[in-house]
């Protein structure tokens, strides 16, 4: 549950710009408790930080110097990085679904429990300390070429990460838009600087189709434009803590693809894409599917003094609850796009 906390946490953080265990907000959202509890970059894996330095992601292809724009300012970069060091877990996923291996890599212990998705990330990787405090002697050894950051840390660290090598910085929960927009462009920026525009344009055809798939067989199952709430909640303080995701979160967005409709709104812009609501909400949400993710040791809706009332819900009644698993990330890149487009007709279609 400690680790599940941290997760609920960095969103947190980046919510309340706070950080305790249950209150951050971006990659899940950022909270303080998130990196409170992330693995710290071990001090003597010299040998393993060296086979790092020594390791390329891909062959030195291009030799041409680029200025890349970024939320930090701009950046120029010179070739094909060949060493990439990543501090946050959505631009790892990103980096793997363009074939490419990162050289180090923030909270390997926490990215391989929470990100679900088919590509593994490789045992060569260093780890270089928690999401939002990472070690710059660990980055440093690895000698990168490139280092991708987010925004909440990088504002920050970011002198002393480009001291290092060029580092890019980005934003996952841009204050207008929607955050689905935002991941795209991230991605084929991504893709763009490490010279993988071709496997970039593979990977988001892919994604589509998955979508066209789900939303054919939702609607076979007579779930076409059928409402829905996406729901993630934890313990905090004894009391359970709901957060409900709004149409501009990115997994509302990829959701919409399928052929549902959300069925939650709120009144305020929510930045990281949900609101943070009591238990007694949800007796108000009437006539919906209401699918949610909870950790497998802390399910707040099964606990002694909730589950009379989760019981007596309309949705719950009728067997319209769908637990979607506690390795669903609602922060990732197009491989965890793909897997909660599956984890939701598999869970409204009982397959």
């Amino acid at each position: 549950m400690q680790r599940f906390l941290a997760l609920i946490g960095l969103v947190s953080i980046l919510a309340a710009c706070g950080s305790s265990a249950a209150t951050q907000a971006p990659t899940t959202a950022p909270t303080t408790a998130a990196a409170a509890t992330a693995t710290t970059a071990p001090e003597a894996t010299v040998a393993a930080t060296e086979a790092a330095a020594e390791a390329t992601t891909a062959p030195a292809d291009a030799t041409g110097t680029r200025t890349i724009k970024h939320v930090m300012g701009e950046t120029t970069i010179t070739g094909v990085p060949q060493k990439v060091v990543v501090l946050e877990w959505v631009y790892v996923e990103n980096l793997l679904a363009l074939g490419v291996q990162p050289a180090g890599v923030a909270d390997i212990e926490g990215y391989n429990k929470w990100v679900d998705v088919p590509v593994e990330l490789g045992p060569a990787a260093v780890d270089v300390g928690t999401r939002g405090e990472a070690n710059l002697e660990t980055i440093a050894a690895i000698k990168p070429d490139l280092i991708i950051a987010l925004k909440y840390d990088a504002e920050k660290n970011y002198a002393q990460y480009s001291a290092i090598a060029p580092t890019l910085v980005f934003n996952p929960y841009p204050e207008s838009g929607d955050q689905y927009t935002e991941m795209i462009e991230t991605f084929n920026t991504i893709a763009d600087v490490l010279g993988k525009t071709d496997e970039a344009k593979a990977v988001l055809a892919k994604m589509e189709q998955t979508y066209a798939e789900a939303k054919q067989t939702l609607a076979a199952a007579g779930f076409e434009n059928a409402p829905y709430v996406l729901a993630q909640a934890y313990t905090s303080n004894s009391a359970a803590e709901i957060r409900l995701f709004t149409d501009n979160s990115m997994i509302a967005k990829l959701i919409a693809k399928t052929g549902l409709k959300n069925a939650w709104t709120d009144s305020s812009f929510q930045v990281y894409g949900f609101s943070t609501v009591s238990s007694e909400v949800l007796a108000g949400l009437g006539d919906v599917h209401f699918m949610y993710v909870v950790a497998d040791d802390d399910n707040p809706f099964a606990s002694g003094t909730i589950k009379p009332f989760w019981d007596s819900l309309d949705f719950v009644k009728k067997g319209q609850a769908y637990p979607l698993g506690g390795d669903v990330w609602f922060f990732g890149g197009p491989l965890s796009a793909e897997v909660l487009a599956q984890r939701v007709v598999k869970s409204l279609t009982k397959q």
